[in-house]
């Protein structure tokens, strides 16, 4: 049995949490070091975003949806605000240090940093991107993925996300105690072949929703699982080498964020009383997520290159630079982002606009282009 995708407001507002722990975690990485040992684990928002992103691209898929038009959205959704933030990281980057590379702005560009192993590529101009690298390859090859895994009933479903998490977490542990003298932990961090492994789990996660399956526990237990392996990993790192705690953070953080998708998803799916989450301002804060997530590094930089000194000066700057990036990224988002995006998708469609409205009943699959394509929207943005 397939169940129609609904409004999942709630996964909007979450979106917003897991951009506020990247943002703090960057935070401390550029100003505030003393900040570190209480936010490390907020590099795990992004993990978070790679599960969501897949639940969300698997939950509202549609069945008349061409591959030429999955991947045109695609490219609309994330690429222009992207070309705009590494322009201005150019600019920054030109007034704090002089002369740049071409090649490696090129890469940032076009999000082939994350496959080249060398962090002074990886992280080139804004350095958040590296993330967005990975999401053009989970977008490349969720169509496949989509087709065979639609195949699976909820119980093969699970077994294979069980088998995706523990084979992440086994690679990265098997590495690093057999191989200590090679930094894994800072290749696996961002490379898009292991950080699929989060993206797969949500995929399968939404199918197996579809398809019926309902989870036994609400949201006090999904908040629960998720705010629990976050603390235990944050004081787990704070005994182990940063540069092994990110990939293998990101991976045991998986059953705990995939309980709280579930219960969060359920309870918007059922019509259930609303949460914090799906609260207008939360769900409007999570709107702008991509944009914060774009903008924030490029304002702590700036803050960072005026110069603050002392402990106070520099956690004043942090806060009035997270002050200044969350309604930097409203206005990026609501006179940039989204225009743009309506823009180029509409020139995608021969029937008019593209919105993000529920849609009936999904099947899994692609089809070929057709003469007439039909629309199709995301409940939830990815």
């Amino acid at each position: 049995m397939n169940i129609s995708p609904a409004r999942l407001d709630s996964l909007t507002g979450l979106r917003f949490i897991a951009a506020m722990l990247v943002v703090l975690y960057h935070a401390a990485v550029t100003l505030v070091p003393e900040m570190y040992p209480l936010v490390s684990m907020g590099q795990t928002g992004v993990t978070f975003f790679f599960m969501l992103s897949g639940f969300v691209l698997a939950w509202s898929m549609n069945p008349s949806t061409t591959k030429r038009q999955f991947y045109w959205r695609r490219f609309a959704r994330i690429w222009p605000l992207h070309a705009l933030t590494a322009i201005a990281a150019v600019v920054l980057a030109l007034i704090t240090q002089g002369d740049q590379s071409v090649p490696r702005f090129l890469a940032s560009l076009f999000l082939v940093q994350a496959w080249l192993g060398d962090q002074h590529w990886v992280y080139a101009y804004n350095g958040v991107s590296w993330s967005l690298s990975c999401e053009a390859f989970f977008y490349a090859v969720f169509p496949l993925l989509a087709v065979r895994l639609s195949r699976l009933e909820p119980g093969k479903l699970f077994r294979a996300a069980a088998a995706v998490f523990a084979s992440a977490v086994a690679l990265v542990a098997v590495l690093l105690a057999f191989v200590p003298g090679f930094d894994w932990g800072a290749l696996f961090y961002t490379f898009p072949a292991f950080r699929i492994a989060e993206f797969i789990v949500g995929v399968c996660l939404a199918i197996a929703m579809k398809k019926g399956w309902k989870p036994r526990f609400g949201v006090g237990t999904g908040a629960a699982a998720a705010i629990g392996s976050f603390v235990i990993l944050e004081v787990v790192d704070g005994i182990a080498p940063w540069h092994t705690a990110g990939p293998l953070a990101g991976a045991l953080c998986i059953p705990g964020y995939a309980l709280l998708i579930a219960a969060y998803a359920d309870r918007d799916r059922c019509g259930g009383r609303p949460t914090f989450a799906s609260a207008p301002a939360m769900v409007k804060l999570g709107e702008w997520s991509f944009a914060l997530y774009l903008v924030h590094e490029l304002v702590l930089r700036t803050a960072l290159e005026l110069g603050p000194e002392s402990l106070a000066q520099r956690a004043a700057f942090a806060a009035v630079g997270i002050a200044i990036a969350i309604p930097l990224a409203g206005a990026a988002y609501t006179f940039i982002e989204r225009p743009v995006e309506a823009r180029l998708r509409n020139r995608g469609t021969r029937r008019g606009p593209v919105a993000d409205t529920p849609q009936p009943e999904v099947t899994g699959t692609f089809t070929e282009p057709q003469t007439q394509p039909a629309t199709a929207g995301a409940t939830a943005r990815g």
